[in-house]
């Protein structure tokens, strides 16, 4: 699972299982670019996330879409509901490097073509914590959509609109075709379709 689908996924997920199966455990392992190896190998089940990286030899089912916005300090000094172009050039941001997923490179990529480049103060290599920081600093950080209306519920940040052109993604889980008719496979994918597909 990516950090993203940790945060937004594993708590349904897990009340879910501890109801209707108490003898299942999950092991939560971080994308990386050994993640290919490790579903082929059977080691792991799913990879749950944006992962465009995963091709031949591997299926994959659509959950749902998301799209980037603008995580802020709820009091921040100089961004009020909206992010101007001046502004979010002007302002220091968070950046988050993601290894083995493809949202670093969806971001910068898009920023690129825009001929857009922002101040990076900190950079860090996942989404966990981004919001805590955010809330206590004048930095800025883009983040997917659900993550960021989590992050505004527990901390003292706020969802603002990106000025800048960012398309949106789809969140997916992966399996290798080897186990594919796998009862145990087939249970948890149909689990986590059931649970998050819109």
């Amino acid at each position: 699972m990516t950090d993203i689908s940790q945060i937004v996924m594993l708590p349904a997920l897990m009340t879910y299982l501890g109801q209707a199966a108490p003898s299942v455990g999950i092991e939560i392992l971080h994308i990386a670019e050994t993640t290919p190896l490790v579903l082929e190998s059977g080691d792991a089940d799913l990879a749950i996330g944006f992962m465009p990286q995963l091709m031949a030899g591997f299926y994959q089912q659509t959950l749902f879409e998301q799209r980037f916005v603008c995580l802020v300090r709820k009091d921040h000094p100089r961004v009020r509901s909206k992010l101007t172009l001046p502004q979010f050039l002007a302002e220091a941001y968070i950046e988050v490097t993601t290894p083995g997923t493809g949202h670093h490179q969806f971001v910068e990529r898009a920023l690129k073509k825009q001929r857009i480049v922002r101040k990076v103060a900190l950079q860090v290599p996942s989404y966990l914590g981004v919001g805590l920081i955010v809330a206590n600093t004048d930095l800025l950080v883009i983040v997917p959509q659900r993550l960021a209306d989590i992050a505004a519920r527990e901390n003292n940040v706020r969802v603002v609109p990106l000025m800048v052109e960012l398309l949106s993604y789809q969140v997916k889980q992966h399996w290798h075709e080897r186990y594919a008719g796998d009862a145990a496979n087939m249970w948890l994918r149909s689990v986590v379709s059931r649970l998050f597909s819109l």
